[in-house]
């Protein structure tokens, strides 16, 4: 689209991440013309992997995404706990339902089957099945106005966007939702580093089929919410393991280059005597590694102002304890599909929408938060 000029279409997605692309998909299978306008100039390796469940897989069933998602992710044998110091395994059990971690849905019983994936391959799968003339990048907002009839969006290049419907899925940070809400998001003084190696550093009897956890609480101090963790998964058919570094607390490398974070940094964060294949994993990486800060901003009050709608981490961010960050942006896609299809594109689907997706997505925020960085085995 030219800059200084104003587009019409029927509904404006502003950000390309998983909520705004799979909402852009789900409405453009729906035969309703979403277009996508990202602030990034383009699409790349940003991000490490994600985790989503069943449940969310059957989502994308609906519009016929199980199957290539099932291509690249790879399913999850349980979880693994080991201690950082040694190695030493300490329990393997299957991923534990959400109503074992505080939320009171009885339709999710039993334990969940989780799917691994790096995000930049779920996104390329998005954007694979979108028109090209529907994907817009380097357009950062500026402006949002809305009134009966539509609602208008106003980007730094210029261009002004007239849509029936608007929806900002713009990230926790999201300028969209600062609109009409006034929260501000907030560093949790937590940050997770993100880089790869290959499976074959792995020894023979350590499968490369599961998540693992290194509890590295006894290096720091719990109390003090203060540690060093890692976590890893298979990804791209198990032939890579995508590392998960957990800085809890402590030197947060806020003034490193977020996207090369030095390797002398991050091993100063860890311990010498620690399991010597985590080291060998950073040490022998095959990218980058990189740091994401984590954020807390209150699922939001206000999710729809007129023809106006946020989704995904911009209306409910939440802590990665739970592996549920993707999984609900998925399932808002999914509510708000359903929503159009029952009203139209109006302002009563967007308030069918947030009132269907807001109380449960507030379960899911407040277990996450109360569940601890270090994953638990199940009581029985």
């Amino acid at each position: 689209m030219p800059s200084n000029d104003v587009a019409n279409v029927e509904v404006a997605i502003i950000g390309g991440g998983i909520g705004g692309l799979t909402t852009a998909v789900a409405l453009n299978k729906a035969g309703i013309d979403a277009h996508i306008f990202e602030q990034a100039e383009q699409y790349g390796e940003v991000g490490g992997h994600l985790t989503i469940d069943t449940a969310a897989i059957v989502v994308l069933g609906r519009w016929d995404l199980d199957a290539p998602f099932r291509a690249l992710a790879c399913e999850l044998d349980g979880l693994e706990i080991r201690t950082l110091r040694s190695g030493n395994v300490l329990a393997h059990f299957p991923h534990p339902d959400l109503g074992a971690l505080g939320v009171n849905d009885s339709s999710r019983a039993g334990s969940r089957v989780v799917h691994a994936f790096l995000r930049t391959d779920f996104l390329k799968m998005l954007t694979d099945q979108i028109p090209s003339r529907n994907l817009h990048t380097g357009h950062k907002l500026t402006a949002l106005s809305g009134d009966g009839e539509g609602a208008s969006a106003r980007f730094e290049n210029g261009l002004e966007v007239r849509a029936s419907i608007i929806l900002g899925a713009d990230g926790v940070r999201s300028l969209a939702r600062s609109m009409f809400d006034n929260s501000q998001a907030a560093p949790a003084n937590w940050s997770v580093l993100r880089t790869l190696c290959s499976a074959d550093l792995l020894p023979d009897d350590m499968p490369n089929d599961r998540m693992r956890f290194w509890d590295g609480w006894e290096f720091g101090d719990k109390e003090k919410q203060i540690g060093t963790h890692a976590l890893t998964v298979p990804v791209r058919e198990a032939k890579f393991v995508s590392i998960d570094l957990q800085f809890v607390g402590g030197d947060q490398l806020q003034d490193c280059d977020p996207w090369d974070i030095p390797v002398d940094r991050v091993m100063a964060r860890y311990p010498e005597t620690m399991d010597p294949l985590v080291r060998t994993m950073i040490e022998k990486r095959v990218e980058p590694i990189t740091v994401h800060a984590i954020f807390d901003r209150p699922v939001a009050e206000k999710w729809v102002d007129r023809r106006i709608a946020i989704l995904g981490d911009a209306a409910h961010s939440m802590r990665p304890s739970l592996g549920q960050g993707a999984c609900q942006s998925i399932h808002d896609a999914g509510e708000l599909a359903k929503s159009f299809a029952e009203h139209g594109l109006t302002s009563e689907a967007l308030e069918a929408y947030a009132d269907v997706r807001k109380p449960y997505v507030k379960m899911i925020v407040e277990a996450a938060k109360n569940q601890s960085v270090s994953p638990k085995a199940p009581v029985k």
